[in-house]
């Protein structure tokens, strides 16, 4: 799979659409967790709305992707599904130098 998305990046080749392309990538990894999770507990997108407080709609947007979540909604809609969000800054293709055994 890292080797498909850092394809997929190499496609993206302006400094400005590069950095959209992450940002999309990020919050889709973010809400399909979400979405995973909440199919894992039984929790509905109105089970998930009522403990944020907020509406259902709120909820559907974000899962949808029609909206881009702070990274405090992140960790308000983790915690209320029991998770943690783990922010993370790693060098591109790292995984790939690890896995091929060079530093």
């Amino acid at each position: 799979m890292s080797d498909l998305v850092d394809q997929l990046g190499g496609l993206v080749s302006d400094d400005v659409g590069g950095l959209e392309y992450a940002h999309e990538l990020a919050v889709s990894a973010f809400t399909n967790s979400v979405a995973r999770r909440m199919a894992d507990l039984g929790v509905s997108q109105a089970d998930l709305a009522r403990s944020l407080g907020v509406s259902r709609a709120r909820v559907s947007h974000l899962l949808q992707h029609k909206s881009s979540p702070t990274l405090r909604t992140m960790v308000e809609v983790a915690n209320a599904l029991g998770c943690d969000v783990v922010p993370v800054a790693k060098p591109r293709g790292a995984e790939r130098r690890r896995l091929a055994g060079v530093n």
